[in-house]
């Protein structure tokens, strides 16, 4: 049996070997024609420092020139590659500075996370990593809080601090900390109605305002005063909120006095209104309006006067208020200079309104007809002024003894305008028994007898008229002939 099976074997063994042989071409054949060896690039994939440590150690920091990044090329079969990532994440390349060379530089090693791929399946070009050595230095810099978006429109951002420190450490190469120009911290407050705490990465820019690269970050150590470091560049920002007053106006002060026969009539200023952003007790402190604090000279003046002010001062001096992002600290100021002048009203007695009125006296007043009163200009002008604009008024409560009496008429005028002189009256007060008893004396008898109770009130109201409907007095003017008569 052994030796039926033997032969088996080995008859035709050429034959056989053959076979197996165009069977394995055949296999090889069909294999790459499906699944055929292929190369794949794979771009920017990123070296890893290693051992940095061992150039720290002699104070010393290293530069990596390039890119950071190297280019790969894989040799494998196409299901293999299909299964590569694109970016090359399966790829690991690696750079040992405690390898590094007499020349500066470092060879470079690639591993791959998927197993059907092998180092010696892999190229890297460039093979290895060249460096610059130099000396590792520190230095401190401000911080600038970058503000992205707006608030609620009734709120504005007003204070903002970073907790670790106004200034942060940075040490790194020479030449990278050399061409720092600015560090940043940005927060958002788009829509905010209430304050914040908000964690920021600080942001390096260079001296031409370019932020710095990913690799130019890697070189350099932040900490903040203190010499704490900062992990991932973070530092945490208090952002305060600020509410937001509109439609504000301001008020200007002069300084001097105008060349004689001149006034200032009003100052003027653009913008009228201005919106501010405070706290609640800086406005509080600071009232209704702005009250600028720098005056505009008007010494000698005799023509409008137009100058500009910086509004900073006003508001350090106010404290927690600013004006909001992106408004002018200057307003214009036009101050109107007017020549002083007269302008003469008579005003009948019968407009005057009267408070006061003695009951069972007779008044006799002097001027009989109506008052005079001049006005002046203090900031309009006088041809615009209308006598309905004139409100006189005058208390009789002295008069209810008899007697001659000085009575001060009260004039109010418009704003913009000046009463240039007091305004009296003289007024005769006298019991209406005696006026009668006069009037009797001195006329008919037969006719006074029958003159009808009703008569004798007409008479009476024609010399004085009291106002019913709002319960003021109106004098109304006086004929000669009743002067007479009192007299």
């Amino acid at each position: 049996m052994n030796e039926k099976k033997r032969r088996k074997l080995t008859d035709n063994l050429g034959l056989k070997m053959i076979a197996l042989l165009l069977s394995i071409l055949i296999w090889v054949g069909v294999t790459n024609t499906n699944d055929p060896i292929q190369t794949k690039l794979f771009t920017d994939v990123q070296i890893n420092i290693v051992n940095e440590d061992s150039i720290a150690d002699i104070g010393k920091v290293i530069e990596p020139e390039g890119t950071g990044t190297v280019t790969l090329k894989v040799r494998e079969r196409r299901s293999v590659l299909r299964r590569l990532a694109a970016n090359g994440s399966n790829f690991y390349v690696e750079a040992d500075l405690e390898n590094i060379t007499a020349l500066d530089t470092v060879p470079l090693t690639v591993t791959c996370d998927y197993q059907g791929v092998t180092w010696d399946e892999i190229e890297v070009m460039p093979s290895s990593l060249k460096f610059t050595l130099e000396d590792k230095i520190e230095q401190a810099f401000p911080v600038t809080i970058s503000v992205n978006g707006e608030p609620d429109s009734d709120y504005a951002v007003g204070t903002t601090e970073i907790e670790e420190g106004k200034t942060i450490l940075i040490a790194g190469p020479k030449s990278v900390i050399n061409i720092i120009g600015s560090v940043s911290a940005p927060v958002t407050v788009g829509g905010m109605r209430s304050d914040s705490v908000q964690t920021s990465v600080l942001k390096v820019s260079d001296k031409n305002g370019a932020a710095f690269t990913d690799s130019q970050l890697a070189l350099l150590e932040f900490k903040d005063s203190n010499g704490n470091l900062l992990t991932d560049r973070q530092v945490t920002v208090n952002v305060n909120l600020w509410k937001v007053r509109r439609d504000i106006p301001i008020e200007v002060k002069t300084s001097g006095s105008p060349a004689d026969g001149y006034f200032v009539a009003n100052a003027e200023t653009v913008p009228v209104y201005l919106s501010l952003a405070g706290t609640d007790d800086a406005f509080a402190a600071m009232g209704a309006s702005l009250k600028v604090q720098d005056p505009i000279a008007v010494d000698g003046a005799s023509e409008d006067v137009d100058g500009e002010i910086d509004l900073k001062d006003t508001l350090s001096a106010l404290g927690d208020i600013r004006l909001l992002s992106g408004e002018d600290s200057t307003i214009s100021v036009h101050v109107n200079i007017e020549k002083r002048g007269n302008r003469t009203f008579e005003i009948p007695l019968s407009e005057i309104e009267t408070t006061g009125m003695p009951q069972n006296m007779k008044l006799v007043f002097t001027p009989a007809d109506h008052i005079t009163v001049s006005i002046g200009s203090a900031g309009n002008g006088l041809s615009m002024l209308s006598q309905n604009e004139i409100h006189a008024s005058m208390d009789l409560s002295v008069c209810k003894e008899e007697g001659s009496f000085t009575v001060p008429v009260e004039i109010d005028v418009p704003d913009g305008y000046i009463l240039n002189e007091e305004v009296t009256l003289t007024v005769v007060s006298s019991s209406q028994n005696q006026s009668s008893a006069g009037r009797a004396d001195a006329g008919d008898g037969e006719e006074q007898e029958t003159r009808t109770s009703a008569e004798a009130e007409s008479e009476e109201t024609s010399e004085i008229a009291i106002g019913e409907s709002s319960g003021t007095e109106k004098v109304e003017d006086m004929t000669e002939q009743e002067e007479r008569d009192l007299q």
